[in-house]
C-alpha cells in the first residue's frame, strides 16, 4: 500500500466522523441553535473534503478524473463559516445579509465551471499533476491567498472575542459561564494551523515542492482542531447567553431620549420630559440644563449607587447584572455604565467583584476556624473558586490563604 492510500486512510475515517458530529450539532436542540448550526455547517464541509482526499491518489485520479478539484471551492466556506459561529456565539447578527461572506465560494464555483470542470480528462489529470510537483506557479499564488483569505476571517474572529469579553464584563458579575475563553483559546490555536499552512504554499511558490508534504500535518491538526471545537461546543452548549450588542445597548442615547429618564441630581429624581405643555425652546434650555449640570449629576448618582451598593449589598447576588442593579437601585442601566466608566474608572465586573472582596474580608474575621475560604467566598457572592481567586488577587494583591495567614498572625 503506498504511502498516499495510508495517509488518506486517517482522513476518512475522520470524515465518518464528522458527519456524525455534524448530525449531533444539527439536531442538538440546547443552547444558540443558529450558533450550533453554523458550526454544524462547518463540520460537514470539512467532512465533505476530507472525504475526497483519496483523489490526490494517482490511481484514484487517473480513474476518475471529473471528481478533481469538485470539493476544492469548499475550502473558502471555512473561514466564514467559522466567523459566523463566533458572532452568533457573542450575540452578534447572522441574517440574510452574512451570506455576503460566501461571495469568493461562489466566485471560485463559477470560474472553475468555466475554466476547468468542463475541459477534457486528460488536461485535469495534467493539472493535478503538475499540481503535485508543485510546477503550477499561478495556482501557488491562489493557494498563498487562500491562506491570507482564512487569516483575515482570523483576525476578525479574535477581534470578536475580544469585543465580546469586553462587554461581558460592563454588563455581568460572574462571568465563568460566558466568557468563551475556550473558544478564543481554539480560534487563538488556529494561528499554528495557518502558520504551517504559510510556510508550505511560500515554500512551493518559491520552488520547494517537498514542503508539501507538511500538508499532512495541517490536515491533521485541522481535523483535530475541528473536533475538538465540536466537542466543547456540545458540552458547553447550554453556557449560551444573549449579550446585548452595542446597537442594542442604550448608552449612545440622545439627551432629548435620556430627558425621558428620570433623572437624579443631588438624590432627588426628576423628570424633566413630564410636563407636556412645554414649548420647544422651554425644552431646549431644559436640555442644555441638563448638559451643565451633568458632572454635579454624575457625582451624585456615583454617591447614590454606592451608598446603595453599601447597604442593601446587591453584590451577594452571584447572578447579578447590570439590569439587575439598575431596577434594584432604580438608576438607568446606561446612567450605571457612564458613572462606572467616567466617575469610577472600573468595569461593572470589577465593581461588584470589589465589593464582594470587601464583604469577604469582613465575614472572614467573625468565621470559626473551621469555615473554610470558598464558604465564606459563597456567601460573599461569588459563584466559584477561580472566580474568586482572582478577583481577590487582583483586588488585593494577594491570595486569600495568604490574607488570612496574615490575619490570623495579627491577634496573636
Amino acid at each position: 500500500m503506498s504511502l498516499p492510500t495510508i495517509l488518506t486512510i486517517p482522513d476518512l475515517i475522520g470524515a465518518a466522523q464528522g458527519y456524525f458530529v455534524a448530525f449531533i450539532l444539527f439536531r442538538l436542540k440546547r443552547g444558540n441553535h443558529q450558533a450550533n448550526s453554523l458550526l454544524a455547517a462547518m463540520v460537514l464541509v470539512v467532512s465533505v473534503i476530507l472525504s475526497f482526499s483519496p483523489i490526490l491518489i494517482p490511481s484514484v485520479y487517473t480513474a476518475f478524473p471529473f471528481l478533481i478539484r469538485i470539493a476544492e471551492p469548499m475550502r473558502l466556506l471555512i473561514a466564514p463559516l467559522l466567523f459566523l459561529y463566533v458572532t452568533a456565539q457573542t450575540g452578534g447578527i447572522v441574517n440574510r445579509r452574512s451570506l455576503v461572506h460566501f461571495i469568493p465560494f461562489v466566485l471560485y464555483v463559477v470560474f472553475l465551471m468555466a475554466t476547468f470542470y468542463f475541459q477534457p480528462a486528460e488536461e485535469k489529470i495534467k493539472f493535478l499533476t503538475e499540481n503535485l510537483a508543485g510546477k503550477s506557479q499561478w495556482y501557488n499564488v491562489f493557494l498563498l491567498a487562500r491562506s491570507l483569505h482564512f487569516f483575515i476571517y482570523l483576525i476578525f474572529s479574535l477581534r470578536l472575542l475580544r469585543t465580546y469579553s469586553r462587554r461581558i464584563r460592563n454588563e455581568y458579575s460572574s462571568i465563568e459561564r460566558i466568557n468563551l475563553h475556550w473558544l478564543r483559546n481554539l480560534v487563538a490555536a488556529m494561528w499554528l494551523w495557518w502558520a504551517i499552512q504559510l510556510v508550505v504554499h511560500i515554500g512551493m511558490l518559491l520552488g520547494f515542492p517537498g514542503l508539501r508534504s507538511l500538508n499532512i500535518i495541517v490536515g491533521l491538526l485541522g481535523t483535530l482542531w475541528m473536533y475538538l471545537l465540536a466537542y466543547i461546543a456540545i458540552m458547553k452548549a447550554d453556557t449560551f447567553v444573549h449579550v446585548f450588542s452595542t446597537q442594542e445597548l442604550p448608552a449612545q442615547e440622545s439627551v432629548a431620549q435620556k430627558q425621558s429618564v428620570p433623572l437624579a441630581t443631588n438624590g432627588v429624581f426628576t423628570d424633566f420630559g413630564a410636563h407636556n405643555g412645554v414649548l420647544a425652546s422651554e425644552r431646549r434650555t431644559a436640555e442644555i440644563g441638563a448638559l451643565r449640570e451633568e458632572p454635579q449629576e454624575g457625582i451624585a448618582l456615583r454617591e447614590h449607587l454606592q451608598h446603595f451598593m453599601e447597604k442593601q449589598k446587591p453584590y451577594l447576588d452571584s447572578q447579578l447584572t447590570l439590569q439587575k442593579l439598575a431596577t434594584l437601585s432604580d438608576i438607568p442601566a446606561y446612567r450605571i455604565s457612564d458613572i462606572l466608566n467616567k466617575h469610577i474608572g472600573v468595569n461593572f465586573f470589577d465593581f461588584v467583584n470589589r465589593y464582594r472582596v470587601e464583604e469577604w474580608k469582613r465575614q472572614i474575621m467573625d468565621a470559626p476556624p473551621s469555615t473554610t475560604i470558598q464558604e465564606v467566598a459563597f456567601h460573599s457572592g461569588f459563584n466559584s473558586k477561580s472566580s474568586f481567586n482572582a478577583a481577590f488577587k487582583k483586588h488585593t494583591g494577594q491570595t486569600p490563604s495568604e490574607y488570612r495567614a496574615q490575619y490570623i498572625t495579627s491577634l496573636s
